[in-house]
């Protein structure tokens, strides 16, 4: 099992690197590596760490001459990539909008779109593998973009582009989700990975009343497949699936809910609010009160980044949580699921929850007292 500290170690590493490259006036040029003032690679970022390269590393930089110049130089920079995360589960024709958008802002440039590795049966039913080929048919001129990784969050997709040379990366999303994605993409950047400009578009905001493509959503399609109404769950399904595509996807998805022999949703052992919070914030609400939802030293994840934390504080409306790395992220509650089956490694951040030693170690993580500030926001908004 994977000790805290082991991931606090690796965090650590990946901040230093560009740190330490800063102190010794050295500039990242893609693909990890890092030139002096001349433009001579003499670094390179291992598991975060800034290593000096040897001299046969440093003549395998070299232009592809083939003779030694003296002087390796800096690898071509991969330029612009458009980019999306997202959970798709189910792909609907909202999401097909989202694709869209995400080539067109590529402009005949290169466009990659990532699905998450989030799977529950309420919120995310539909596993990776099976996820993607039901968006691979529905998407299907977009194929070759969508992503088969291991990535979990939207920070190990921005770690990976960042080694592979890109220097700019568009991140398209949801009206709904720009000023969270800006926020978290743009606070790390330097850190974690090195781009010379982050992007964050919206693909349009979503209408909830609407009935046409502004209006569909996973939540709305989750919905449906829980009553049993395949009728307005065909609805949100592109039209690139065939009629018996649409009911395999359908029956799937109801099996994976664990719903398919019910009669009736109301029989269900969870309620609407668990598969569709965004459908029922009344009863996110009520539950999150009565029944203790999110319950301070549980495991929430967000879903819209991928990121698993710490549940440390809770608000009114919203969780504040750490992260492996120690970073305070605030979420609101229909962006989280709780993740009870957290295993792979000891997560106690700076000892128990509610000791003093956590809330001083807050404070300091966070000048000027993260909490304070953020109940701040929440009345003046």
């Amino acid at each position: 099992m994977k000790k805290f500290s082991a991931f606090l170690s690796e965090a650590a590493k990946k901040s230093f690197a560009s740190q330490d490259a800063e102190k010794l006036g050295l500039k990242h040029v893609g693909y990890g590596n890092y030139a002096d003032p001349s433009g001579r690679v003499t670094h390179r970022s291992v598991d975060g760490r800034l290593v000096k390269m040897s001299p046969e590393e440093i003549k395998q930089q070299q232009n592809g001459s083939g003779e030694d110049t003296g002087a390796a130089q800096a690898p071509q920079d991969a330029g612009s990539i458009s980019i999306t995360f997202g959970r798709f589960n189910p792909p609907t024709i909202g999401h097909e909008t989202l694709v869209k958008r995400v080539a067109r802002e590529a402009k005949d440039g290169e466009y990659r779109i990532y699905p998450s590795q989030s799977q529950d049966p309420k919120k995310n039913p539909l596993g990776f593998a099976e996820k993607v080929k039901y968006m691979k048919m529905a998407y299907p001129d977009h194929a070759d973009a969508i992503q088969q990784t291991d990535a979990r969050t939207i920070f190990d997709v921005l770690t990976s582009l960042n080694d592979e040379g890109y220097s700019e990366v568009k991140i398209i999303v949801g009206g709904d989700r720009v000023s969270e994605f800006n926020s978290i993409a743009q606070k790390y950047n330097g850190q974690l990975y090195e781009f010379e400009n982050i992007l964050v578009v919206s693909a349009g905001d979503r209408d909830p009343d609407a009935d046409g493509v502004e209006g569909m959503s996973a939540s709305k399609m989750r919905k449906a497949a829980a009553e049993d109404d395949f009728k307005s769950f065909e609805k949100g399904i592109p039209a690139a699936l065939g009629q018996k595509d649409k009911l395999r996807l359908y029956k799937s998805l109801r099996s994976a809910m664990q719903v398919e022999g019910l009669e009736d949703f109301h029989d269900a052992s969870y309620q609407l609010y668990e598969i569709a919070p965004k459908l029922d914030p009344q009863g996110m609400r009520e539950a999150y009160f009565k029944e203790k939802l999110f319950e301070v030293n549980t495991f929430v994840e967000n879903l819209n980044t991928g990121v698993v934390g710490k549940v440390v504080s809770k608000g009114s409306n919203y969780i504040i949580y750490i992260d492996e790395h120690e970073t305070i992220f605030r979420s609101w509650l229909k962006d989280l699921i709780e993740r009870n089956d957290i295993k792979y490694f000891n997560f106690t951040p700076a000892g128990e929850m509610g000791t003093d030693k956590l809330a001083n170690y807050m404070r300091k993580l966070t000048p000027g007292e993260f909490i304070r500030k953020i109940n701040k926001k929440d009345k003046d908004a």
